[in-house]
């Protein structure tokens, strides 16, 4: 199965808007089954040595997607109007149903809940029945539209926002020879790359149940659907919609090939170190320092993680890779040659 055609089809089993656990599971397994035999993270040698402690302690640090050099980054599409308008039509029904209860009949109750908007639709009939002057009609009918866009301008700065906050994110590549990813996220090649073996993990473990293939897509993530049944039935909806959401972004950044460990919002509430495996190998950029070499490889010979050093190819324009470390018994399994 193609790259594209099996990401689409886990994409399908995710996008449910109830809870669907057999859907949940054929998604976990198809991503599995297509799962990269390593990913890799890029990294500089910071002058606070955050880099190397997480190296150290095999973990990586996990943050808000706010963090990240992607403004839209995890975005969510919201169609707010649609949302609010969902919002009011039930208020506007128990209202109907509970506190104007055989005033209302089937009929008017069926126009004011499909108009455009039902809470001013209500307030018309209660304005016209209580015997409001048209003047002071007109004026209510005013104030309730300042108040409707004044909470729509809300929702919709506030509802994207607390998504991105709610996630805490940690992304990751299938290649360790990017010349660009080197650039950009390694220090201009003078950090380092790690490898973690995603191959021989199990399926309950908990890195690879939560690392997602990133969706490259010309279109936001549009959550519309995903709010209006969790205010349908917040115990039915599907939990999930949120990672999915953070998996979605340009076609412009489908050139680092990513995959991003997700981690949902009840899990971790602020930015924070998270344990990984232990790394598979460590590769050095080619403009890496001898100190911050020699750093790197003491970390990895005291850990038994075999180490690569980077080299610019003499005739070509890529990367090579030559064993300088290799991996002891009790560390990471035996390297493999890359060129």
């Amino acid at each position: 199965m193609e790259r594209a055609e099996w990401i689409a089809k886990m994409v399908d089993c995710l996008a449910f808007e109830e809870g669907d656990l057999a859907r949940e599971t054929e998604a976990i397994n198809l991503k599995y089954e297509h799962r990269p035999k390593s990913v890799f993270k890029y990294r500089a040698v910071d002058d606070k040595g955050y880099s190397l402690q997480n190296l150290e302690r095999d973990c990586v640090w996990v943050c808000s997607p706010t963090a990240y050099n992607d403004p839209y980054d995890s975005s969510l599409s919201i169609s707010i109007h649609i949302l609010v308008k969902g919002v009011i039509r039930d208020g506007v029904k128990s209202i109907i149903e509970n506190e104007l209860a055989g005033q209302i009949d089937d009929a008017k109750s069926s126009q004011i809940l499909e108009s455009d908007n039902p809470g001013l639709a209500l307030q018309e009939l209660v304005m016209v029945k209580d015997g409001l002057s048209e003047e002071d009609q007109a004026a209510y009918r005013q104030w309730l539209t300042v108040q409707m866009d004044a909470y729509e301008r809300i929702a919709a700065a506030k509802l994207p926002e607390s998504h991105k906050e709610s996630l805490k994110i940690c992304s990751f590549s299938e290649m360790s020879d990017s010349i660009t990813m080197w650039s950009h996220y390694a220090d201009q090649h003078q950090g380092f790359c790690i490898e973690y073996g995603v191959e021989d993990l199990p399926p309950s473990d908990m890195f690879v149940r939560m690392l997602y293939p990133v969706v490259y897509s010309e279109r936001l993530f549009d959550a519309t659907r995903y709010f209006q049944a969790a205010i349908r039935d917040r115990t039915k909806f599907n939990i999930l919609f949120p990672a999915l959401a953070a998996l979605y972004k340009s076609p412009e950044w489908s050139y680092e090939k990513e995959w991003r460990l997700v981690i949902p919002a009840n899990l971790v509430k602020q930015a924070s170190a998270w344990r990984v495996p232990r790394p598979k190998a460590v590769y050095l950029g080619s403009r890496m320092t001898e100190e911050k070499r020699a750093e790197v490889i003491g970390i990895c010979r005291r850990k038994g993680i075999a180490v690569f050093q980077m080299s610019l190819a003499p005739d070509s324009f890529c990367l090579r890779s030559d064993s300088i470390v290799k991996a002891d018994e009790e560390g990471a399994t035996g390297p493999t040659e890359k060129s």
